[in-house]
């Protein structure tokens, strides 16, 4: 009778994830705390394990071996080791390119008794070509802790993050459901990917321990009644479910660059008066870049920093080069582009020498912070999620660090004359990246 219950619903998770997006409805009285500090967030994040009673989740684009991602493990290890269920989701490719023989993984399985373990203990992977594309993406960085905590933002679980400009934000009050919401989606879905590849011959045991794993809408373990902040942000959470679209249609690119996005959709549906944002490389849908030409021709303010040359340098400057036409016509239609010149050694401070932020900022009240880079690449080939909310204390904190970088040395605005020398000097190497063996790659990539 036990092994067909689990049959039923092993088969259950076969056809049980949604493919479909999901528009979130604003909720009222969230509390959302920034986290501008690379090591003040990793320090929470521990002390959320160490607290944690029921269960973790986690997404991250990649997780590395490198110092606070295996202190992370220890941590895991332990708070599983005291009964709480750990969930984690990654992209396969980019954290074997940080660490090929999968140390922090092996050392978090490390004496894993699964018949003996009372709690849940997963560790998920997209795999290249398992959903139809070789570059498809968990891109996602979510941290949730038993139901009450979410931290949302650009950092993934590496010490990379230190060197990088990046920006996070904790999530209290009813969004943490939503965020949980998708993170189960989410993990339904690479469920099913691995499913076969986890239970082969359908073994009894393996199907129980698969079962085990999910967790359903109704436990309140998991989706709480939340508190309600007076004065709190208006949010919601934003997504791009992508990976669920191509998997059912197995879309080409030309197709991907076409799907909807939900997050660039409701960006685009925005009105405003003076616009600041980040973007890690300027390689915009056309969809976006008709957003911001639409805005400048009638007569809107638009201020965007990004990488320079020398910040990309850190990552690849192959996105750099491959934006610098998009650039290029940004700033002959009235865009203020500023590029990030990197951060000034200090002494007990972190040298920040790139830029990695995905903040959107609408005149004095409205503002989206998440995974999403605003590119090509976050709509075509990567599941991503944003926080969309209104709140003048946040906005006005973010608005003023902003403007203060304008007139720092820590950015110079670009023009028409810097970028058109750039582009001469960097010719052949532009033709090459925007040739059609190329162009799509990078597009996708950054």
């Amino acid at each position: 009778m036990k092994n067909a219950f689990v049959k039923i619903i092993f088969i259950g998770l076969l056809v049980s994830t949604p493919l479909f997006a999901k528009v979130y409805d604003f909720t009222e009285g969230n509390k959302l705390t920034l986290l501008q500090d690379a090591r003040a967030s990793v320090q929470l994040k521990l002390e959320l394990i160490k607290n944690a009673k029921h269960h973790i989740h986690i997404m991250t684009y990649f997780w590395d071996k490198s110092g606070y991602p295996m202190e992370m493990i220890k941590e895991l290890k332990k708070a599983h080791q005291r009964g709480v269920d750990i969930r984690i989701l990654t992209t396969n490719l980019p954290s074997l390119a940080m660490d090929f023989w999968n140390t922090s993984e092996k050392e978090l399985f490390l004496g894993y008794d699964v018949k003996n373990s009372e709690s849940t203990l997963a560790f998920l992977k997209l795999s290249p070509g398992q959903n139809e594309s070789l570059i498809n993406n968990v891109h996602e960085k979510i941290f949730l802790v038993d139901g009450e905590k979410a931290i949302l933002g650009g950092r993934n679980i590496t010490d990379k993050s230190y060197v990088a400009k990046d920006l996070e934000v904790v999530l209290e009050g009813s969004i943490v459901n939503q965020v949980q919401e998708h993170f189960k989606k989410m993990f339904s879905f690479l469920q099913k990917l691995n499913i076969s590849k986890i239970c082969k011959d359908q073994d009894s045991l393996c199907m129980e321990n698969v079962a085990r794993q999910s967790f359903a809408d109704d436990d309140v373990k998991y989706f709480p009644i939340q508190p309600h902040y007076e004065g709190g942000a208006r949010a919601r959470i934003l997504t791009n479910e992508v990976l669920f679209a191509q998997h059912k249609n197995g879309y080409s690119t030309k197709e991907r660059l076409k799907l909807k996005d939900d997050i660039i959709d409701t960006i685009i549906n925005i009105n405003f008066t003076k616009l600041r944002a980040y973007n890690y490389f300027i390689i915009p849908t056309d969809r976006y870049k008709d957003f911001l030409m639409k805005n400048i021709l009638a007569g809107k303010e638009i201020s965007i920093i990004t990488n320079s040359k020398a910040s990309a340098a850190s990552i690849s400057d192959k996105g750099y080069l491959y934006s610098l036409p998009v650039m290029l016509s940004y700033v002959e239609n009235g865009i203020n582009l500023y590029q990030w010149q990197g951060d000034v050694a200090e002494e007990g401070k972190d040298q920040l020498f790139y830029l990695h932020e995905k903040v959107m900022l609408f005149d004095d009240d409205h503002g989206i912070i998440g995974s999403h880079n605003f590119g090509v690449g976050s709509t075509s080939v990567s599941s991503e999620i944003s926080v969309e909310f209104y709140s003048q204390n946040i906005v006005k904190i973010l608005n003023d660090v902003f403007d203060s970088e304008l007139t720092s040395k820590l950015t110079k605005q670009t023009n028409s004359s810097l970028l058109e020398n750039e582009i001469l000097q960097n010719k052949k190497m532009i033709k090459l990246l925007h040739s059609p063996v190329f162009s799509s790659l990078v597009k996708e990539i950054y």
